[in-house]
């Protein structure tokens, strides 16, 4: 081979081996570029509902200015909780990155407390008062309230947003019936004098299951104190719920008696002699003896026959005139209203002349009670039964305690107590019955 044939074949393999070179590194920054885009594109990208979406960047580990974004982000919506696939390209190489707009947060809201009638047809909307998410919110009953029972209930409500979270709201619901209310109890006619006052709210009490407070007024317009005759009271109940209960009564104002002040002063004596005789934990039969007692000591006793005059022989019998069966008889009647202790006056019928005497309830019990001092030493009527009374208007006077048993109650077959008179004082002393 000729030198200059040697010559050109170096010449052709240094360029073969220039042209190798250049190959391999073409190959190779291929390669390097190549794994470089495949590495850059995130798998998958993640956004809050609502929130801006990605942009180019965002689905790259890091930017290159190379890599074109090929899907269209403006087609998807942000506010809707979903999947999408995003296409990045590289020269003629495209990748996928998967884009998830999820909703993790629950929505806000805000319900009302609400107040009806029994019955009532009630949406969940009427206790919404504000809902808010940006993927959208329905809102439903924990359970359905029940409708047709007064009362205060909770209502639950849930929202739920288009992500699936849920927010537990709660409300209160107040049924009320509007065929019940107010009860207005202890309301009573009255009756006093010309000239006297009256007061109307002692004694009355209003009562609401739904309201503890209800509003009661007192409608005493009508009524005038100083002129005879009756007029109406109209109480009038309310509670918050609108609901109203009336009741009338009525006042009846009568003629000022000529023996007024003497009705005043015997009812005056009477409740101070109570005051001093009874006092907190006597029994019932300690009562009607302490009574019984002082009647008997403190009247005298004569047979003038006295007027049937009630308000007369009250105030003498209270001042200790003396007096017969019917001033005693009616003294400790009136002792024994003022004590609270149930009672009845009888009158001897038929039988010759009059006597009067009492019958009082003890204990669930009827029984008689003399409180003239007539027969001291012989018998002594406190707390007796029927047969006793009879026994004695047999043995010792006839026709005594004569009266319609048909218009008394019955007494019990025993007395439970019996009375003595010793050294000008009476002791009771409690029967052993069993």
């Amino acid at each position: 081979m000729s030198r200059q044939g040697k010559k050109k074949k170096k010449i052709w393999l240094i360029l073969l081996i220039i042209f190798g070179v250049l190959l391999i590194g073409a190959v190779s920054a291929f390669f390097y570029f190549y794994e470089r885009y495949k590495g850059n594109v995130k798998t998958v990208v993640t956004v809050e509902a609502g929130d801006p979406l990605p942009e180019k960047a965002d689905f790259l580990t890091r930017d290159w200015d190379l890599i074109e974004l090929t899907t269209d982000l403006g087609k998807i919506s942000s506010t809707v909780p979903g999947v999408h696939i995003v296409e990045l390209k590289w020269l003629w190489f495209t990748s996928e990155s998967t884009l998830v707009i999820k909703d993790t947060v629950p929505p806000e809201g805000e319900v009302q407390d609400i107040t009806c009638e029994t019955g009532t047809q009630l949406s969940v909307d009427d206790f919404v008062v504000r809902a808010e998410d940006i993927t959208g919110v329905k809102a439903y009953f924990h359970q359905n309230p029940i409708m047709d029972t007064e009362g205060v209930k909770k209502v639950e409500i849930y929202l739920e947003d288009g992500g699936g979270n849920r927010t537990l709201l709660t409300a209160e619901l107040t049924l009320y019936d509007p065929k019940k209310g107010p009860e207005i109890e202890g309301t009573e006619n009255k009756e006093v004098y010309a000239g006297e006052s009256v007061t109307y709210r002692p004694g009355v009490t209003v009562s609401d299951e739904m309201d503890p407070s209800p509003e009661l007024t007192i409608d005493s317009s009508a009524v005038d104190l100083d002129t005879p005759g009756t007029y109406p009271v109209t109480y009038t109940a309310s509670d918050k719920f609108g609901r109203i209960a009336r009741k009338t009564i009525y006042v009846n104002v009568l003629e000022l008696p000529d023996n007024y002040y003497d009705m005043i002063l015997g009812q005056q004596l009477v409740e101070e002699k109570v005051h001093e005789l009874i006092y907190d934990g006597m029994t019932d039969i300690e009562k009607c003896f302490a009574i019984f007692r002082w009647v008997r000591l403190n009247i005298p006793w004569n047979n003038a026959r006295t007027e049937r005059d009630e308000v007369g022989q009250v105030l003498a019998g209270m001042q200790g005139h003396p007096g017969d069966c019917y001033t005693h008889a009616i003294t400790c009647k009136a002792l024994l209203d003022e004590a609270g202790i149930e009672n009845l006056m009888i009158e001897r019928d038929p039988g010759p002349g009059k006597h009067y005497w009492l019958m009082v309830k003890v204990d669930g019990d009827w029984y008689h009670m003399d409180p003239s001092p007539v027969y001291t030493n012989v018998h002594i009527c406190f707390l007796q039964t029927d047969e006793q009374v009879a026994s004695f208007s047999t043995a010792y006077r006839p026709q005594y305690y004569i009266h319609d048993y048909s218009k008394y109650p019955n007494t019990p077959y025993t007395s439970p107590v019996v009375v003595k008179y010793r050294h000008g004082d009476y002791v009771l002393e409690y029967v052993d019955q069993q």
